[in-house]
């Protein structure tokens, strides 16, 4: 089994969606993917995966955060920063959410061999889909820690990356 040295994830986190105003029908009360439990999220052997220094990248939401606060220690990683990603554009029930949090974490040492002292922010022009992330995140971490690079719950494959999800073919097997 490969170790990596960077892990990224955007769990599919179970939450409800609502439509609280009946004239806008168009308010999505399911989301467009399958999602997983916190107890099936923290489950997955993501510390199997990880070099003896490895970094964390871990999506999260606003609803999610002491989740994902959990899902870190679960896989075995220490927490170290947050990352905010500012949306031009929101959506959201009782607050407009235009920021979603990206959370750093590592296992071993945490060290930086690529590049430091990078901004805690970045803002980018509202999402293509929903939960779709920038490009400039993974130009981010590409800056920041070196390969080889997994990416949890892919999308899309990427040049040097090995992903594993549903949307891809993956390249390793839980």
């Amino acid at each position: 089994m490969n170790k990596y040295k960077i892990i990224y994830a955007d769990p599919p986190w179970q939450q409800k969606m609502v439509s609280i105003l009946k004239r806008r029908p168009l308010t999505a009360n399911k989301l467009p993917y399958p999602t997983m439990t916190l107890q099936e999220i923290k489950a997955l052997p993501v510390g199997e995966l990880a070099d003896d220094n490895c970094h964390l990248w871990l999506w999260t939401t606003n609803a999610f955060l002491h989740d994902a606060f959990h899902v870190i220690e679960a896989w075995g990683f220490k927490y170290m920063m947050v990352i905010t990603w500012v949306k031009k554009s929101g959506c959201g029930i009782y607050w407009v959410s235009t920021t979603q949090p990206l959370l750093f974490a590592y296992k071993g040492k945490c060290k930086f061999p690529l590049s430091k002292l990078k901004p805690t922010h970045l803002i980018t022009p509202p999402p293509r889909k929903h939960s779709r992330k920038p490009s400039e995140f993974y130009d981010l971490i590409e800056s920041i820690s070196p390969a080889p690079r997994l990416e949890l719950f892919a999308r899309n494959k990427r040049d040097g990356w090995d992903s594993w999800g549903n949307e891809v073919e993956s390249d390793i097997v839980f």
